[in-house]
């Protein structure tokens, strides 16, 4: 509409005459406008309730692929435990070849273990980081930063240092890994709520009951006696009343 009145403009400055088709042309670029708009309206409301739906169905089947996660998970955990057993002591792929066939066999099968877990570890905290509000995705990244996600059941204070140090580095190892599978604590919480629960339990400190047992230290009564009746001594008399 504009470039229409931008032209008119110009050719009445260049030759002294409005141009005849002014009205015509302006109708048209009018019209042409109202279609873009309305058609620019549809998509901007398909976009807007395909988000919708998007992050409705994201939040409706969020529990489902975190339980999916923590089936998968389970299976790698209880597969690096029989290769644990097998591996013995061997720490590093040098032992592993020096141990032999059943250990190096082992490394290899941890190893392959090790990076299904990672990218399980890494879908696990994608779902809920997607499934959370602000606050909450500053909560889940403080948590990701202290270790916690990885364990349920088990205080930080109770794993061991080296333990602790890969959780809250997540730079998982083979080591760590056959260490999840023996401890019996690797999950995937199945909900923010879930994983807020589970480290509240991991930061509770241990309670010890000093005070011995228990005494009952509530007031006690005392009856007050009732006084005894007066002996006689003969010497009673009535009072004159005349006085």
């Amino acid at each position: 509409m504009t470039a229409v009145q931008d032209a008119a403009i110009a050719t009445f400055t260049d030759t002294g005459k409005w141009p005849s088709t002014f009205a015509r042309d302006a109708a048209k670029a009018h019209a042409d406008a109202l279609v873009w708009e309305a058609e620019a309206q549809a998509l901007r409301r398909l976009e807007e309730g395909s988000k919708a739906e998007a992050e409705y169905l994201r939040e409706q089947l969020s529990s489902d692929v975190l339980a999916h996660l923590d089936g998968r998970l389970k299976g790698i955990l209880s597969a690096a435990k029989d290769a644990g057993t097998a591996l013995g002591g061997v720490t590093s792929a040098e032992q592993a070849i020096d141990a032999g066939a059943d250990a190096l066999d082992a490394w290899r099968r941890l190893t392959g273990l090790l990076s299904d877990f990672r990218n399980v570890r890494a879908a696990q905290w994608d779902v809920l980081r997607a499934v959370s509000y602000e606050d909450d995705r500053a909560r889940i990244r403080q948590w990701v930063a202290d270790g916690h996600g990885e364990l349920r059941g088990v205080r930080i204070d109770d794993i061991p240092p080296h333990i602790a140090g890969v959780m809250r580095s997540r730079a998982y190892t083979v080591q760590y890994l056959v260490w999840l599978a023996n401890s019996g604590a690797g999950y995937v919480p199945t909900s923010v709520d879930e994983l807020a629960a589970n480290v509240e339990a991991a930061q509770e400190p241990v309670t010890y009951d000093d005070r011995g047992p228990l005494r009952d230290y509530s007031p006690r009564v005392t009856p007050i006696p009732v006084p005894p009746a007066p002996a006689a001594t003969g010497a009673e008399r009535t009072p004159a009343l005349s006085y």
